[in-house]
Protein backbone atom coordinates (compact mmCIF):
# COMPACT_ATOMS: atom_id res chain seq x y z
CA UNK A 1 0.00 0.00 0.00
CA UNK A 2 2.91 2.65 1.13
CA UNK A 3 4.72 1.85 -2.36
CA UNK A 4 1.35 2.49 -4.57
CA UNK A 5 1.01 5.90 -3.02
CA UNK A 6 4.12 6.52 -3.79
CA UNK A 7 3.75 5.39 -7.15
CA UNK A 8 0.69 7.62 -7.05
CA UNK A 9 2.19 10.54 -6.21
CA UNK A 10 4.92 10.46 -8.58
CA UNK A 11 2.02 9.82 -11.28
CA UNK A 12 0.30 12.92 -10.79
CA UNK A 13 3.43 15.26 -10.45
CA UNK A 14 4.21 13.25 -13.99
CA UNK A 15 0.79 14.46 -15.32
CA UNK A 16 1.20 17.62 -14.39
CA UNK A 17 4.48 18.15 -15.82
CA UNK A 18 4.01 16.13 -19.30
CA UNK A 19 0.42 17.54 -20.08
CA UNK A 20 2.53 21.13 -20.08
CA UNK A 21 4.93 20.74 -22.46
CA UNK A 22 3.10 22.96 -25.17
CA UNK A 23 3.69 25.92 -22.02
CA UNK A 24 6.89 27.21 -22.26
CA UNK A 25 6.84 28.69 -18.77
CA UNK A 26 7.39 24.65 -16.95
CA UNK A 27 10.53 24.15 -15.37
CA UNK A 28 12.22 21.00 -13.84
CA UNK A 29 14.78 21.53 -10.67
CA UNK A 30 15.99 20.38 -7.49
CA UNK A 31 15.17 21.31 -4.05
CA UNK A 32 17.52 20.81 -0.53
CA UNK A 33 16.73 21.86 2.99
CA UNK A 34 17.28 21.78 6.90
CA UNK A 35 15.02 22.63 9.34
CA UNK A 36 14.92 22.27 13.46
CA UNK A 37 12.11 19.67 14.43
CA UNK A 38 9.54 21.35 17.07
CA UNK A 39 8.17 19.01 19.81
CA UNK A 40 5.95 19.34 22.09
CA UNK A 41 5.63 17.76 26.14
CA UNK A 42 2.23 15.96 26.33
CA UNK A 43 2.46 13.86 29.38
CA UNK A 44 4.11 11.72 32.02
CA UNK A 45 5.80 13.86 34.86
CA UNK A 46 5.00 17.79 34.40
CA UNK A 47 8.99 18.04 36.45
CA UNK A 48 12.18 17.63 34.71
CA UNK A 49 15.46 17.24 36.30
CA UNK A 50 17.37 20.81 35.47
CA UNK A 51 20.30 19.07 33.70
CA UNK A 52 17.77 17.02 31.07
CA UNK A 53 17.10 18.57 27.78
CA UNK A 54 14.50 18.63 24.80
CA UNK A 55 16.81 19.59 22.04
CA UNK A 56 15.60 20.34 18.69
CA UNK A 57 16.26 17.54 16.36
CA UNK A 58 17.74 19.03 13.25
CA UNK A 59 15.96 17.28 10.19
CA UNK A 60 16.73 17.80 6.16
CA UNK A 61 14.29 17.56 3.33
CA UNK A 62 15.10 17.01 -0.47
CA UNK A 63 12.74 17.16 -3.50
CA UNK A 64 12.24 16.92 -7.35
CA UNK A 65 10.29 20.07 -8.01
CA UNK A 66 8.16 20.90 -11.23
CA UNK A 67 7.22 25.19 -11.69
CA UNK A 68 4.82 26.54 -13.76
CA UNK A 69 4.93 30.55 -13.95
CA UNK A 70 1.57 31.35 -14.72
CA UNK A 71 2.50 35.30 -15.77
CA UNK A 72 5.08 37.77 -14.30
CA UNK A 73 3.76 37.28 -10.60
CA UNK A 74 2.14 34.03 -9.82
CA UNK A 75 3.43 30.22 -9.95
CA UNK A 76 2.57 27.30 -8.70
CA UNK A 77 5.03 24.56 -7.83
CA UNK A 78 4.49 20.64 -7.29
CA UNK A 79 7.34 18.03 -5.71
CA UNK A 80 7.89 14.90 -4.53
CA UNK A 81 10.78 14.01 -2.41
CA UNK A 82 11.68 12.84 1.25
CA UNK A 83 11.49 14.39 4.56
CA UNK A 84 12.95 13.31 8.25
CA UNK A 85 11.49 14.34 11.41
CA UNK A 86 12.72 13.01 15.14
CA UNK A 87 13.38 13.59 18.47
CA UNK A 88 16.22 14.90 20.35
CA UNK A 89 16.97 14.52 23.83
CA UNK A 90 20.32 14.90 26.37
CA UNK A 91 21.36 15.03 29.75
CA UNK A 92 24.29 17.16 30.82
CA UNK A 93 27.08 15.17 32.51
CA UNK A 94 29.71 16.83 34.61
CA UNK A 95 32.75 16.84 31.84
CA UNK A 96 36.73 17.71 31.93
CA UNK A 97 37.70 20.26 29.65
CA UNK A 98 40.47 17.74 28.04
CA UNK A 99 37.58 15.40 27.64
CA UNK A 100 34.82 17.80 26.06
CA UNK A 101 32.95 15.07 24.23
CA UNK A 102 31.42 13.33 27.56
CA UNK A 103 29.29 16.80 27.99
CA UNK A 104 26.34 15.03 27.43
CA UNK A 105 24.26 12.01 27.42
CA UNK A 106 22.06 11.72 24.68
CA UNK A 107 19.61 9.64 22.72
CA UNK A 108 17.21 10.51 19.34
CA UNK A 109 15.17 8.80 17.06
CA UNK A 110 14.88 9.92 13.54
CA UNK A 111 11.96 9.10 10.72
CA UNK A 112 11.53 10.06 7.21
CA UNK A 113 8.47 10.18 5.14
CA UNK A 114 7.55 10.86 1.50
CA UNK A 115 6.35 13.95 0.82
CA UNK A 116 4.48 16.15 -2.19
CA UNK A 117 4.33 19.98 -1.25
CA UNK A 118 1.96 21.51 -3.82
CA UNK A 119 2.27 25.48 -3.34
CA UNK A 120 1.26 28.88 -4.74
CA UNK A 121 3.47 31.68 -5.07
CA UNK A 122 3.40 35.57 -5.93
CA UNK A 123 6.58 37.13 -7.33
CA UNK A 124 7.28 40.75 -7.07
CA UNK A 125 10.15 43.21 -7.05
CA UNK A 126 9.03 45.84 -9.81
CA UNK A 127 12.67 47.45 -9.61
CA UNK A 128 14.88 44.72 -10.51
CA UNK A 129 13.94 41.77 -13.90
CA UNK A 130 16.40 39.32 -13.07
CA UNK A 131 15.91 38.95 -9.02
CA UNK A 132 12.48 39.06 -7.00
CA UNK A 133 10.58 38.45 -3.91
CA UNK A 134 8.08 35.15 -3.51
CA UNK A 135 5.90 34.73 -0.74
CA UNK A 136 3.76 31.70 -0.58
CA UNK A 137 1.70 28.93 0.83
CA UNK A 138 0.31 25.46 0.56
CA UNK A 139 -0.29 21.92 1.08
CA UNK A 140 2.03 19.02 1.92
CA UNK A 141 0.75 15.66 1.80
CA UNK A 142 3.04 12.96 3.31
CA UNK A 143 3.53 9.33 3.66
CA UNK A 144 4.84 7.28 6.11
CA UNK A 145 5.59 3.87 7.26
CA UNK A 146 4.89 2.44 10.69
CA UNK A 147 7.86 2.69 12.83
CA UNK A 148 9.14 1.93 16.60
CA UNK A 149 13.00 3.05 17.38
CA UNK A 150 14.24 2.68 20.76
CA UNK A 151 18.15 4.39 22.01
CA UNK A 152 19.45 3.76 25.09
CA UNK A 153 23.01 5.96 25.56
CA UNK A 154 25.65 5.15 28.11
CA UNK A 155 28.67 6.90 28.60
CA UNK A 156 31.44 5.67 31.23
CA UNK A 157 33.71 9.11 31.05
CA UNK A 158 36.45 8.42 33.80
CA UNK A 159 36.40 4.57 33.46
CA UNK A 160 34.36 4.03 37.03
CA UNK A 161 32.48 6.75 36.91
CA UNK A 162 29.25 5.76 34.95
CA UNK A 163 26.96 8.70 33.32
CA UNK A 164 23.28 8.69 33.85
CA UNK A 165 21.40 6.32 31.59
CA UNK A 166 18.95 8.09 29.29
CA UNK A 167 16.11 5.73 26.99
CA UNK A 168 14.05 6.57 24.03
CA UNK A 169 10.93 4.85 22.61
CA UNK A 170 9.88 6.46 19.91
CA UNK A 171 6.65 5.33 17.64
CA UNK A 172 5.35 7.31 14.49
CA UNK A 173 1.94 7.55 13.00
CA UNK A 174 1.39 5.40 9.21
CA UNK A 175 -0.28 6.10 5.69
CA UNK A 176 -1.10 9.51 4.99
CA UNK A 177 -0.64 13.22 6.86
CA UNK A 178 -0.58 17.08 5.87
CA UNK A 179 0.90 19.97 6.82
CA UNK A 180 0.48 23.27 5.65
CA UNK A 181 3.55 25.63 4.31
CA UNK A 182 4.10 29.33 4.43
CA UNK A 183 7.18 30.34 2.11
CA UNK A 184 9.58 34.03 2.06
CA UNK A 185 11.81 33.36 -0.78
CA UNK A 186 14.72 35.24 -2.71
CA UNK A 187 15.37 33.97 -5.91
CA UNK A 188 17.40 35.02 -9.15
CA UNK A 189 17.09 34.33 -13.11
CA UNK A 190 20.43 33.91 -14.43
CA UNK A 191 21.01 34.77 -18.14
CA UNK A 192 21.00 31.13 -19.41
CA UNK A 193 17.59 30.68 -17.92
CA UNK A 194 18.36 29.02 -14.67
CA UNK A 195 16.97 30.33 -11.46
CA UNK A 196 18.04 29.75 -7.76
CA UNK A 197 16.01 30.11 -5.33
CA UNK A 198 16.61 30.93 -1.31
CA UNK A 199 13.51 30.65 1.01
CA UNK A 200 12.25 30.31 4.35
CA UNK A 201 10.06 27.91 5.28
CA UNK A 202 7.17 28.18 7.91
CA UNK A 203 5.50 24.57 8.16
CA UNK A 204 2.41 23.75 10.52
CA UNK A 205 1.62 20.52 11.37
CA UNK A 206 -2.13 19.38 11.29
CA UNK A 207 -2.05 16.24 13.52
CA UNK A 208 0.00 14.23 15.20
CA UNK A 209 3.01 12.27 13.51
CA UNK A 210 5.25 10.84 16.25
CA UNK A 211 5.60 10.44 19.81
CA UNK A 212 8.26 9.83 22.06
CA UNK A 213 8.69 7.98 25.80
CA UNK A 214 11.91 9.07 27.75
CA UNK A 215 12.98 7.52 30.66
CA UNK A 216 16.07 8.92 32.86
CA UNK A 217 17.55 8.64 36.38
CA UNK A 218 19.05 11.61 38.03
CA UNK A 219 19.83 11.90 42.18
CA UNK A 220 18.33 8.68 42.91
CA UNK A 221 14.47 10.19 41.29
CA UNK A 222 13.53 8.25 38.01
CA UNK A 223 11.86 10.02 35.05
CA UNK A 224 9.02 9.86 32.87
CA UNK A 225 8.17 12.12 30.04
CA UNK A 226 5.97 12.28 26.84
CA UNK A 227 6.97 14.21 23.59
CA UNK A 228 4.82 14.80 20.59
CA UNK A 229 6.00 15.72 16.83
CA UNK A 230 3.27 17.44 14.92
CA UNK A 231 5.36 18.70 12.12
CA UNK A 232 5.73 22.08 13.27
CA UNK A 233 9.26 23.44 12.35
CA UNK A 234 11.14 26.60 10.67
CA UNK A 235 13.19 25.51 7.84
CA UNK A 236 16.01 26.56 4.98
CA UNK A 237 15.05 25.59 1.23
CA UNK A 238 17.71 26.08 -1.78
CA UNK A 239 16.67 25.49 -5.22
CA UNK A 240 18.13 25.16 -8.33
CA UNK A 241 15.30 25.43 -11.53
CA UNK A 242 16.67 24.42 -14.85
CA UNK A 243 15.64 26.70 -17.92
CA UNK A 244 12.41 26.05 -19.91
CA UNK A 245 12.46 23.48 -22.67
CA UNK A 246 11.19 26.19 -24.63
CA UNK A 247 12.87 29.27 -23.86
CA UNK A 248 11.61 31.11 -26.99
CA UNK A 249 8.67 31.82 -25.75
CA UNK A 250 8.57 34.13 -22.53
CA UNK A 251 6.33 34.74 -19.52
CA UNK A 252 3.82 37.49 -20.28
Amino acid sequence: MFMKKIVFSFFIISTFYLSAQSEKAWRIGLQWGAQDNHNKWSGGMDDAHARFHENKYPAGAFDLIARYDHNKHWMATFGMGVNTYGFNFGISNNYKFSQIQNRWSGANAKFTELQTPILIHYKFNPNCKNNKWVIGAGFVPTFAKAQTVTSKYTVYADGAIKAPDIELTAKNTSGPNAMLRFVIAREHEFKKGGILHAAWIFNAGLNNKAKAYVNYTLDNTNYYHEFTNTGNFVGFRLAYWFKPYCPNKKVK
